[in-house]
């Protein structure tokens, strides 16, 4: 396992990040036990960078596994939290679910904010400088979808680490394609932000090319670590052996399949348009008498799901 810096953080995290969102109710859906015992296995194989979220719920499910790993690990978290007060419940209920004393990094959460993010949640920003000043928090940074936020926060110097989407299909990118977070991307390491990249497989949509898809995004310079979701130890094994760089055989990944989807209990949709609102892919649309998803767009981010009010949306 390679082992990067995190541009000027010091924090030395493994190539390959384990995406914590896959495992909680918002997708799979499997236990803290079950998680717990997933992560630890990937801890002791060399996985040191575990990436999570308040709205992911799977706090439990990483506390189980720190609590059975003697070692340190490199956690990231973050939150949607518009305000101050907001963003300081979410810090503090990072560091108590988890058991810790420090987060190493904490994101203001935009998956599809715009670029006058910092402005929309001052408060929650402000929130972040100040719990990074008394020390229960490392870095502060931004995930988001959207190429010109990334590019603006880029040469922001209260910025510390940077987690945007990036794919070799350009899936998911918002306000631009492939080639403007690439070069938001490069701009970003050049003045020393910590990069690391999430949706390298597109949910799975890229599996087929799983081969391609990594290395375009591991051959991306500056690019620290790519955050993956895995919820089958079989999936972790593979991706241990990918980015141990040991061999594998075509054959075995052409039986790369993915198995989520995105699914609508139809019976219970009331055609809200609410889901419609949060999809940061333009993925969903409203139909004659229900929701409606476009696979093409769809990424399986599962930002739909926590905002359905009749609980109709599942993936997994």
């Amino acid at each position: 396992m390679r082992y990067n810096v995190l541009g000027n953080t010091g924090l030395k995290v493994s190539q390959l990040c384990f995406g914590v969102l896959p495992l909680g109710p918002l997708q799979i859906n499997i236990s803290p036990d079950d998680g717990g015992e997933l992560m630890l296995a990937a801890m002791e194989n060399g996985v040191n960078f575990f990436d999570t979220a308040q709205s992911y719920q799977t706090y439990p499910h990483l506390a189980k596994a720190l609590r059975h790993y003697p070692e340190r690990v490199v956690l990231a978290s973050k939150s949607t939290a518009p305000d101050y007060a907001g963003m300081s419940r979410a810090i503090d209920e990072a560091l108590k679910q988890l058991g810790v004393d420090c987060i190493d990094i904490f994101h203001m959460h935009a998956a599809r904010v715009g670029r006058d993010l910092l402005m929309q949640r001052a408060g929650a920003w402000q929130c972040l400088l100040d719990y990074r000043q008394k020390g229960y928090i490392r870095a502060a940074g931004v995930s988001s979808h959207n190429a010109q936020l990334m590019e603006d926060l880029a040469d922001n110097p209260d910025v510390d680490v940077l987690f945007p989407l990036i794919n070799k299909a350009g899936l998911g990118i918002l306000n631009g394609g492939v080639e403007d977070m690439r070069h938001a991307i490069d701009k970003a390491v050049a003045a020393g932000k910590g990069v690391y990249v999430m949706k390298a497989l597109a949910g799975g949509s890229l599996l087929s090319d799983y081969r391609q898809a990594m290395d375009f995004v591991l051959d991306l310079p500056g690019v620290a670590s790519v955050a993956i979701g895995m919820v089958k130890i079989s999936e972790l094994a593979f991706n241990l052996r990918y980015f141990n760089e040991e061999r594998i055989k075509e054959e075995e990944f052409a039986h790369l399949k993915n198995g989520k989807r995105w699914v609508l209990m139809k019976a219970l949709c009331k055609n809200c348009g609410k889901c419609v609102k949060v999809c940061p892919n333009q993925a969903l649309h409203l139909g004659p008498d229900h929701c409606q998803v476009d696979e093409s767009k769809c990424i399986l981010c599962g930002y739909c799901a926590p905002v359905c009010p009749e609980f109709a949306i599942r993936l997994g």
